[in-house]
């Protein structure tokens, strides 16, 4: 270990401003603390509670990729060092267990070692400083990091729980190999070990596409829904419309984007998400393409000049393309449409809302009656009943009783209720002959809010046909999905 305090150790000094696998940064805070004059932890305990409030601190961060897979072990880790001795006891240790070494060219961006990293850290340095390991390990060796706060919160008698927040900046392709990483962070040493009750990484992911767009100044368009978010680049000329789940602004789908170029007459394109996408006719024509990194299916019927629909992939949730009275467009106009489809992206982990699927159980074909659920939250949602048919003679009648069911694996469990409260389900609302009906249902006080997954409302319809005593009760379900 003398390494550390020989030729190293002057190099060293210099590789404290380097970037890449060991880069190092500082990070002030838009308030740090003053850290020549800040009352250390015990002061401020005896200047009572105003004086130990959460606060962000000033830190310098460096990143070394270590490596060294080993079976078994569990991360994040953190590791205090308030000394040279500690620093080199630390190497001793765990050299067999990382790639702890000087690196042949410490001046790349992308070979800075571990000895390069820490070589600069001497007494004078720990008589001010402590350091703070935080050790990694990625599934794959493009995955990046990024110190973006540390936060000192403090702990119920005196100290503090410190609270590095890392960002995990992933790539939208990466390597298949394993990383382990060395994050090193300056911290001033009376908010180091000796005021830390306890250290808790808080780690988050960022996509490393989502922040290329932004810093390319690309002029996107995105909508997100309960199956996830919908994104496209856009030409100059083009202008990009959010239809939100329940908007009613899309002609199809669940919720989408419509798309039209600003020079054209008339029509719009519409990139929309559903949970089923079925065609039938004659005249249909059928090719497969690679669109957007999917497998694409382009319809078009009667032999037109341009698709009628265009598909990704062939599971569902779908993200579908269909366009309306697009007579006007240009040749140009049909190439830049098929550019725009190529840039989608259909993000799953951004997710928001709920919504409703159909299932075989909606309909009942002896009433010509389809139930439906639409604005599907937490809290509740609302019903929908349309008569498709006409039954001479017949009332349709429901009331407010319903049961819910959540998926549970493979099997459906009913919601257990919270509170007692009195419900009746006697047929006090009519349905319209032909016609429809909404009903709003808030089951906050009956079940509370309801967490992210798959369920279904229960309810009674009754027949009430002439000629007869009684009424008929029919049970019709609706299934929708909660997002988280």
């Amino acid at each position: 270990m003398r390494r550390i305090t020989g030729l190293v150790l002057i190099i060293c000094l210099i590789l404290m401003t380097a970037a890449g696998c060991g880069r190092t940064a500082e990070v002030p805070r838009e308030d740090p603390p003053d850290t020549d004059g800040a009352a250390a932890p015990d002061e401020e305990e005896e200047n009572g509670e105003a004086g130990r409030e959460e606060k962000y601190l000033d830190f310098k961060v460096q990143y070394i990729r270590t490596d060294g897979y080993a079976d078994g072990e569990e991360y994040p880790k953190t590791v205090w060092i308030t000394s040279v001795a500690e620093l080199e006891a630390y190497y001793s240790a765990n050299r067999d267990r990382y790639d702890l070494e000087s690196r042949d060219n410490p001046y790349s961006d992308q070979a800075t070692g571990f000895l390069d990293a820490v070589g600069g850290y001497d007494d004078a340095f720990f008589e001010k400083h402590d350091l703070l390991f935080v050790v990694l390990e990625e599934g794959s060796g493009s995955v990046r990091h990024e110190v973006t706060g540390l936060k000192a919160v403090p702990a119920q008698d005196t100290g503090y729980t410190l609270q590095p927040e890392i960002e995990r900046i992933v790539p939208e392709a990466g390597t298949d190999d394993m990383a382990e990483w060395h994050i090193v962070i300056e911290i001033g040493r009376e908010y180091g070990k000796s005021a830390a009750e306890a250290v808790v990484p808080v780690i988050s992911t960022r996509y490393a596409a989502d922040a290329a767009g932004e810093a390319s100044g690309a002029d996107t368009a995105s909508v997100a829904g309960p199956y996830g978010q919908i994104s496209v680049s856009l030409p100059a000329a083009w202008t990009a419309e959010a239809a939100p789940i329940d908007s009613g602004r899309l002609t199809y789908g669940l919720y989408g984007l419509i798309l039209k170029p600003e020079d054209a007459a008339g029509g719009q394109m519409e990139l929309y998400c559903t949970d089923s996408f079925g065609v039938c006719g004659t005249g249909l024509a059928e090719g497969k393409t690679e669109l957007a990194g999917f497998s694409a299916t382009v319809g078009t019927y009667d032999g037109q000049a341009h698709w009628d629909f265009i598909t990704f992939g062939n599971d569902g949730p779908q993200i579908v393309a269909q366009h309306t009275d697009c007579s006007s467009w240009t040749a140009a106009m049909w190439d830049e449409a098929m550019a725009v489809l190529d840039t989608m992206k259909f993000d799953e982990r951004i997710a928001e809302g709920g919504a409703g699927q159909y299932i075989s159980e909606s309909e009942n074909s002896a009433l010509s009656l389809m139930m439906s659920v639409s604005r599907v939250t937490a809290g509740g949602l609302t019903v929908r009943f349309r008569q498709y048919d006409s039954l001479d003679g017949t009332d349709l009648l429901y009331g407010s009783g319903y049961t819910l069911a959540r998926l549970e694996g493979d099997d459906w469990t009913e919601v257990p209720v919270i509170r007692d409260d009195p419900r009746f389900d006697g047929p006090d609302y009519t349905i319209p002959p032909q016609g429809e009906a909404e009903w709003e249902i808030s089951w906050e006080r009956l079940y509370g809010e309801l967490t992210p997954g798959t369920y279904r409302i229960m309810k009674t319809v009754w027949a009430r046909r002439e000629n007869r005593d009684a009424a008929e009760p029919y049970s019709l379900t609706a299934q929708f999905i909660l997002a988280g």
